[in-house]
């Protein structure tokens, strides 16, 4: 069971989790329409806290303050944390891990805008991003399914979710890699690559693009072995009798993650058609988010769940006077 202060404390972690979310979508918007660099100074534009009435300017001071609003929302927990949770260690220390993280992230967006959007410094910004969303991801689960005591897991399914999402992060990486070097066209045939599944590579985009694409489809595959073995896993936890309403999101999440890379792969093809039109390339970067955190939750869940039934009170009793016999 969860109390009232973990339940307030889940919710504002979920909230900013939303937040970040929608700031990954803006951060996507303002490599889209090559607004990063409007605003050249930091943390104000031009001088200004309020920039010039210009489309690309307001996106990139946007992405700014949302930034700022999500930071308010880690340090809030974070101080939360200090003061009603220095028990659960769990919670004290992944709400500390974020806010260095928004701050190092912070730091980092100076970088990138002092260093004219290179390409590594981009990367590793979205990176950092990935992982602030997987520690709040991680608080709200800590604070809303605590494990319970004494509890049984099989953790076959959580490890296997867990490497989908470790891939899943890789490829993130290297997508944001190749929209930082202008890969994304080297190859516009699909599925394919110049008429090969794996062409001659003879430079670093061509590299990263090929390297973008065969992820792509071991990502895929994972996925869909995934929402396979959470089918099998569900079959065995109802045989065990250990099924429960909550054990439900380890079936229902990897669906899910089904269905978006479905949607992921369409964009991406669109992408090539339309020549990585602002259109496409933004939700092609949200839907990736979106992937990645249902992937992590789905393996948060996995390692807390029990998924083996407790013994019946008259077992329990039984077990208890052989115990004390």
């Amino acid at each position: 069971m969860t109390d009232q202060r973990s339940t307030g404390f889940g919710r504002l972690a979920v909230v900013t989790t939303g937040l970040t979310l929608a700031l990954v979508a803006l951060g996507g918007a303002v490599r889209a329409t090559n607004s990063g660099l409007a605003c050249p100074d930091w943390p104000r534009c031009f001088g200004s806290w309020i920039p010039p009435a210009d489309l690309n300017m307001w996106l990139e001071h946007s992405h700014r303050l949302l930034a700022g609003v999500v930071g308010i929302g880690v340090l809030t927990l974070t101080v939360w944390a200090v003061a009603r949770f220095r028990g659960r260690p769990a919670v004290l220390w992944t709400s500390v891990a974020a806010l260095v993280l928004v701050v190092a992230q912070a730091g980092l967006g100076a970088l990138v805008v002092w260093r004219l959007l290179r390409a590594e410094l981009v990367t590793a910004h979205l990176g950092m991003a990935m992982v602030v969303l997987a520690c709040l991801i991680a608080l709200a689960v800590a604070t809303t399914h605590p494990v319970p005591a004494a509890a049984t897991r099989d953790r076959r399914l959580a490890w296997a979710s867990t490497a989908v999402a470790g891939l899943c992060f890789a490829q993130i990486l290297v997508g944001g890699h190749v929209t930082g070097i202008g890969a994304g066209l080297v190859y516009t045939d699909f599925p394919l690559m110049g008429g090969a599944l794996v062409p001659p590579i003879g430079s670093e985009r061509e590299a990263f693009h090929v390297a973008h694409r065969l992820l792509a489809y071991l990502l895929a595959g994972g996925i869909v072995a995934l929402a396979v073995a959470a089918a099998r896993h569900r079959r065995r936890l109802v045989a065990a009798g250990a099924w429960t309403a909550a054990h439900r999101w380890l079936v229902r999440l990897p669906t899910g993650a089904v269905v978006l890379v479905v949607v992921q792969i369409g964009l991406g093809v669109a992408n090539l058609n339309n020549r990585t039109s602002f259109v496409t390339v933004i939700p092609h970067l949200a839907v990736a988010s979106w992937i990645w955190s249902t992937l992590v939750l789905h393996a948060l869940l996995a390692h807390r769940l029990p998924t083996v039934a407790p013994p019946p009170p008259a077992d329990r009793a039984a077990v208890a006077q052989e115990a004390h016999a």
